[in-house]
């Protein structure tokens, strides 16, 4: 073999042999370029969970990917090791969002979460951020009335108020429908609607906080007060304003049966035939629930405030009308911050009431005017006001409106209130229930204004009566008392509180 040969045989060796070792030993492949925005943001929920949003900013687009968040209370880097969200998904462009929620989180307990991409070459995490789960009780109470209020065709409105501050609200449904001459309009907490009974409570504020000035005590006669041309029935003499407030007058309407009244017994001329009837003396000190009680501050409440009577009915009747309004407007309302707050509805903008379930086609009713017949029942307030009104008497260190042995005077005394006793201690409240008559499918409203441990405060309208009971529009047959405490209760246990089952015992369970 001649030296040429034997070199071109040795250059085909070494190159098949490079040639061989090029093979085994293929590039590596590059990692996926993955990477988050800033650290993932965290909004935490009444019901002990958390919203986290986080933004890839690079990352393979069009290909299959796995994403979603880990987090633990002790892993400060949690990783998938850890709890964690997961959920397939394709990116087309960048920047891209992640949002998800955790659940089954403990109150009061910290947590670390970062977000997460899975790609075809490994996992990449985002930065870690840190979160208290923290439910407060408000929030918690609000988010669970929303949850049994909402998607129910009813419209409704509530606050919550801590002392004197809101702390939460809800609202949803409708105020008036499509059929109605105003269109369709939505229910929010500052739709003006009839609070019915809940006006009892304004007039015991309005007597109490008189009867501080003039030194009136709840155990006085009210015959010193009354018109001198009124006949005065058997044993009207010996009624104090305490048995009026707790209907304990004897008083049981002019039908001498215990149905409460409404237009004829609360108008100036049915209340002075009331007083004229007298009361028997077998039924002073029963309780018997009659909205003429209440309605009587009407004429009681001016004469303490210094009219004299004319002994002229027609001149009588419109002088008390307006005096209570006035008084009760300037001294209650405006110090609680309301103005304006009228026995009517606004002008052309009426909250018609409805049945539940809602019957398509159907107009709502509007409840109209209650000038007459002030003083039981009639004003016209929104649940903002009638939440602010409510705290800042009942709930708050404000003296505005009364001064605070009053204010026990008339939660203790139940002024123009009841009182229940529950597993967390005593609640006072007032509900109020409106209807069109007494024949199904029931058409009405229904309020109320409760008073909870530590000085909170909750309100709530509905314009909608289940239209077979009459009462609150719930398809079990809870009323609205037991509705909001069932509410609160379930609250407390969203919030870390009390979990044992809680009891609710009302003295008088009857609408009022």
């Amino acid at each position: 073999m001649n030296k040429s040969t034997l070199g071109k045989l040795c250059f085909f060796i070494l190159a098949v042999l490079y040639g061989c070792k090029h093979n085994q030993e293929p590039t590596p492949p590059t990692d996926d370029v993955v990477s988050f925005g800033s650290v993932p943001t965290v909004i935490t929920r009444a019901n002990a969970s958390a919203l986290l949003s986080a933004t890839l900013v690079a990352a393979p687009t069009g290909q299959a990917l796995t994403a979603g968040f880990v987090w633990s209370k002790t892993n400060a880097l949690p990783t998938l090791a850890d709890s964690k969200t997961t959920r397939s998904l394709t990116i087309s462009s960048l920047p891209f969002s992640l949002n998800d929620s955790l659940t089954g989180l403990e109150n009061n307990a910290t947590y670390f979460a970062r977000a997460y991409l899975t790609t075809a070459t490994g996992t990449a995490y985002s930065s870690a951020v840190t979160f208290l789960v923290q439910v407060k009780l408000t929030d918690a109470f609000a988010q669970t009335l929303t949850s049994l209020l909402q998607n129910r065709d009813i419209g409704y409105g509530f606050v919550i108020y801590e002392h004197d501050e809101l702390k939460a609200s809800g609202a949803g449904g409708l105020k008036s429908r499509s059929v109605d001459a105003e269109g369709q309009k939505p229910y929010t907490i500052d739709t003006k609607m009839h609070i019915a009974s809940m006006s009892k409570t304004i007039a015991a504020m309005a007597f109490a906080q008189l009867a501080a000035q003039k030194g009136i005590r709840t155990t006085d006669k009210i015959s010193p007060y009354l018109p001198p041309s009124w006949t005065k029935g058997p044993t009207i003499d010996q009624l104090t304003f305490y048995d009026l407030f707790n209907h304990r007058s004897g008083i049981i309407g002019l039908g001498n049966n215990c149905l409460n009244g409404a237009y004829s017994e609360n108008i100036y001329s049915g209340l002075k035939q009331l007083i004229a009837n007298g009361v028997q003396a077998a039924n002073r000190g029963k309780y018997c629930y009659q909205n003429a009680n209440i309605g009587l501050m009407r004429v009681l409440i001016p004469a303490m405030a210094g009219y004299v009577f004319t002994g002229d009915d027609a001149v009588d009747d419109q002088q008390t009308q307006q005096r209570y309004l006035a008084y009760v407007q300037s001294n209650v309302l405006a110090k609680a911050d309301i103005q304006g707050a009228v026995p009517t509805y606004p002008v052309n903008d009426p909250t018609y009431c409805y049945t539940y379930p809602y019957i398509a086609g159907r107009k709502g009713w509007n409840p109209g005017n209650f000038y007459a017949t002030l003083g039981a029942y009639g004003w016209y307030l929104t649940p903002r006001e009638a939440g602010k009104l409510y705290a800042t008497v009942l709930s708050s260190t404000s003296q505005a409106v009364l001064p605070t042995a009053y204010k026990d005077t008339l939660l203790l005394n139940n002024l123009g209130c009841f009182r229940a006793a529950t597993s967390f201690g005593d609640i006072a409240y007032h509900d109020g229930w409106w209807y069109y008559d007494s024949s199904v499918p029931y058409i009405g409203l229904r309020t109320i204004w409760m008073k909870l441990p530590n000085n909170l405060t909750v309100a709530l309208f509905v314009n909608n009566l289940n239209s077979q009971t009459g009462l609150f529009p719930t398809d079990n047959g809870v009323d609205i008392v037991p509705f909001v405490f069932r509410a609160y209760t379930s609250a407390r246990q969203l919030s870390g509180g009390r979990l044992a089952s809680a009891t609710l015992t009302l003295e008088h369970s009857e609408p009022h």
